[in-house]
């Protein structure tokens, strides 16, 4: 996913604006012009050269002198020449714009349907655009959801796959492609939206993981009921977060260092083991995790949902574990 898809729009803004400065200076500059020259009242000047520069054939408003007419032809060429670019440039921003962004659309739209394990992001405040952000810095694809004008422009100048649309609405989900996506953020302003949200995207796609964003953490089981994988709430998060740092900020050090996207010395990756791998039906130390992928394993995912915390190295890996490991980088091995 690339950045810029939709600046195209600043370069005509700015040439239109200059094109109409110039008309405009053409205009003001003939107006001086004849007053200087032929000494004629200023409303007549500006007749005389609006007359002149859009070529309507009128006749003058009065017998020009031999500087006059000089004057007139090199009026002729400048105003003429500058009030062509100003149309052609407001025909380009105004028609070709239109053609651009439906044809835009159109290509981005294609683009979606093709997507497949894809993030959907419904909502792009300020939570959304985070997400969007970093997901962005992994290389993993996604769609955002918005439904304010305002925010669409903002993805259009930023370039990001998006759909406007009621993000609620089954049929708008349906178009950013929730049959095939891995996963859902509900990160819209209201709990009552993130729930309804919620409601709507579970029946669509049940393996799908919903991950929502919530205001009060009592909501938290609603939003278990409702389909959610995951719950999260800002503000008990950030709380935690600052009680760790005050009472165990080596912890938090530690985190930093394995979680932060920018200058990463470690990183904290998974590693699934599917039938068909080498690492199934062999023990930890069997596996040589450590010595071949230059990783070390700390915690095991069991397909029950169980997590095995520093595993033995005789623990046996099956079809469906998934090892939580750390390292740099991130190996792909199945």
């Amino acid at each position: 996913m690339k950045r810029g898809i939709y600046h195209f729009e600043q370069p005509r803004k700015l040439r239109l604006g200059l094109y109409l400065i110039l008309f405009l200076s053409v205009l003001a500059g003939g107006t001086v012009g004849y007053h200087w020259i032929e000494g004629w009242p200023l409303n007549e000047c500006l007749y005389m050269t609006v007359i002149t520069v859009s070529t309507v054939g009128f006749g003058e408003v009065h017998a020009l002198s031999h500087d006059g007419q000089l004057f007139t032809i090199l009026l002729i060429f400048f105003g003429v020449t500058t009030a062509a670019l100003s149309l052609t440039a407001l025909f380009e921003y105004f028609v070709l714009r239109g053609l651009t962004n439906l044809f835009g659309r159109n290509k981005m739209n294609k683009h979606i349907e093709k997507l497949s394990g894809h993030v959907i992001i419904c909502g792009y405040g300020r939570t959304g655009y985070y997400i969007a952000r970093d997901l962005l810095k992994t290389g993993k694809p996604f769609v955002v959801v918005e439904n304010d004008p305002e925010r669409v422009k903002i993805l259009e100048e930023e370039g990001f796959l998006h759909f406007q649309g009621d993000s609620s609405d089954e049929e708008v989900l349906e178009k950013a492609g929730i049959t095939k996506a891995e996963a859902l953020v509900a990160t819209l302003t209201k709990d009552a939206d993130n729930l309804f949200l919620t409601m709507s995207a579970h029946p669509l796609n049940r393996d799908m993981q919903i991950i929502a964003r919530v205001q009060d953490p009592d909501n938290t089981r609603k939003f278990i009921k409702a389909g959610a994988s995951q719950v999260v709430s800002p503000f008990s998060a950030g709380a935690t977060r600052i009680v760790q740092l005050l009472t165990r900020p080596a912890v938090v050090d530690l985190i930093e260092l394995v979680t932060r996207g920018e200058n990463l010395a470690l990183e904290i990756c998974e590693i699934t083991v599917d039938a068909d791998s080498k690492l199934a039906n062999k023990t930890l130390a069997e596996s040589r995790v450590r010595q071949t992928m230059g990783c070390m394993v700390f915690a095991v995912k069991r397909p029950s949902g169980e997590t095995v915390f520093d595993p033995d190295p005789q623990m046996r890996l099956e079809p469906g574990d998934v090892l939580v490991a750390i390292q740099k980088p991130c190996p792909t091995d199945k």
